[in-house]
């Protein structure tokens, strides 16, 4: 009995201890309190970046009472172990409300990293499980999950995209319409020049695009990790060709030097003065992957120009170290944009008795725009005679896709020439052009003196800019290279 007194007791007193243990688990509140979750607003943030961190918190549904979240703090990893205060957390959210049992919240902290590479984060969640008894069944509740991070070093990169516009571009009757290829309601301003300024409301409201003397369609887009701040557009232009030279098919004026001062846009010594200069224009912040589209007018610009259309910034991690707008990035855009394209087509050229060259033929626009003020006379070379004052043909306009028939008539030598010289002198929004075409003169080896020849289709050296004759139906072959230059 002794014994078996003995072992009963030794028994119950298990018992009680195995109670006392369950009761004990029972009452700790850490077991009912859970981070389910921790994303990242973006799978790989950048140096910089200002990164969002989505905690999914939550109270298991057998969790006997509710629980008060108090504070979700984000710690770089190991910074709760030493018993620290967690001044030095990242972020943290206080009074996050109270989640009863079977309840879940979003908590959302942001950090910035200031190196690439794996961050190891901890998320540390306190909460203050209610009593559901005596005092002893409540408590603090503290539960950790740590989170690995990647991030990807800085990239700053901003793509300037510019388009030359005509005025026209931005008129419509129709303010929902797109103007150019342009979304009139998506422009966010109009800078410079003449332009009076947009204003569009969400709704398509608003007041009409004022004029511009010469509109350039500018697409700033950030194609790297980092926002790019304050930028701002400027633009500047030098003549066409300034520098370059023209005249002996090589796209030098002759001397070799570029720089004669006349139809290289320079002033003899190499500089360039600027067709135009206006700016810096003031562009909203652009993060990654966004862009932001304007409308710079650069003016009354009455010489044909390559615009340079420079977007300077700096990125958050400059802003950071106090760096200003020191990186940029271009485009050049020449306007403006030339849409007609004339042509001399189905040439017939012939000799009369009396040595007299005859040209009959069509100009023609292969282009898109109107060519209007087109005139048209025999430009002076080795053995041709050039028209004199007074005596050009005048075409008038020419519309896209039309042509107009012209006679030109000189005296050349046939033996010492080759080939015509036909010079196009035409207006196009607004700006005077002039190109020169040549056709074929009559092959006079066979000793024959008058009539009609035949030409030879041979191409000459007088530019480097295109070929624009083509061969006529039933006249005779011609081709021709045209040379483009500006009247100043």
């Amino acid at each position: 009995m002794t014994l078996t007194s003995t072992r009963t007791t030794a028994v119950l007193v298990a018992l009680l201890a195995l109670l006392g243990a369950v009761g004990a688990a029972a009452a700790v509140p850490d077991a009912r309190i859970a981070i389910d979750a921790v994303d990242a607003s973006s799978s790989e943030p950048a140096v910089g970046e200002r990164t969002a961190l989505n905690v999914t918190l939550s109270n298991s549904g057998g969790s006997p009472a509710a629980a008060d979240v108090t504070s979700v703090r984000l710690l770089d990893a190991g910074d709760g172990d030493d018993g620290t205060d967690g001044d030095d957390a990242r972020d943290e959210a206080t009074a996050v409300g109270a989640l009863s049992a079977g309840d879940a919240t979003d908590v959302v902290l942001w950090t910035r990293f200031d190196e690439p590479g794996e961050h190891r984060l901890t998320v540390e969640v306190v909460a203050e499980q209610e009593a559901t008894g005596g005092e002893e069944d409540g408590g603090t509740v503290t539960v950790t999950r740590d989170v690995v991070v990647d991030v990807q070093p800085a990239e700053v990169a901003l793509d300037v995209r510019t388009r030359a516009l005509s005025p026209e571009d931005l008129r419509s009757d129709d303010e929902d319409q797109s103007a150019g290829g342009i979304s009139v309601g998506g422009l966010e301003g109009v800078f410079g020049g003449g332009g009076g300024g947009l204003r569009a409301n969400e709704d398509g409201e608003g007041e009409a695009v004022q004029s511009a003397d010469s509109p350039v369609a500018v697409t700033v887009v950030n194609t790297g990790t980092s926002t790019a701040d304050r930028v701002s557009l400027t633009a500047v232009g030098a003549p066409v060709g300034a520098g370059e030279g023209e005249g002996d098919g090589d796209g030098t004026d002759g001397d070799d030097d570029g720089t004669d001062g006349e139809d290289d846009g320079t002033d003899g010594d190499g500089e360039t003065d600027p067709t135009v200069e206006v700016g810096p224009f003031v562009v909203e912040d652009v993060a990654p992957g966004e862009e932001r589209q304007v409308v710079v007018d650069l003016g009354p610009l009455d010489e044909r120009s390559d615009v340079t259309v420079t977007a300077a910034f700096r990125s958050r991690p400059d802003a950071r170290v106090g760096a200003g707008a020191n990186r940029t990035a271009t485009s050049t855009v020449r306007y403006p944009p030339r849409e007609g394209s004339p042509t001399v087509t189905d040439a017939t050229v012939r000799t009369t008795d009396d040595g007299e060259v005859v040209v009959d033929a069509n100009l023609g626009n292969e282009g898109t725009g109107e060519l209007e003020g087109v005139v048209v006379s025999v430009a002076g070379a080795d053995g041709v005679e050039p028209t004199p004052a007074g005596r050009e043909y005048f075409v008038g306009s020419v519309g896209a896709g039309d042509f107009v028939a012209f006679d030109l008539r000189t005296a050349a030598n046939v033996s010492a020439a080759e080939e015509v010289p036909i010079r196009i002198a035409y207006t196009e929004r607004g700006v005077r052009y002039t190109e020169t075409a040549t056709v074929a003169l009559p092959d006079t080896s066979d000793g024959a003196g008058g009539g009609s020849g035949s030409g030879s289709g041979a191409v000459g050296t007088l530019g480097t800019l295109g070929l624009i004759g083509l061969v006529g139906g039933a006249g005779v072959a011609v081709a021709g290279s045209v040379i483009r230059r500006r009247d100043v």
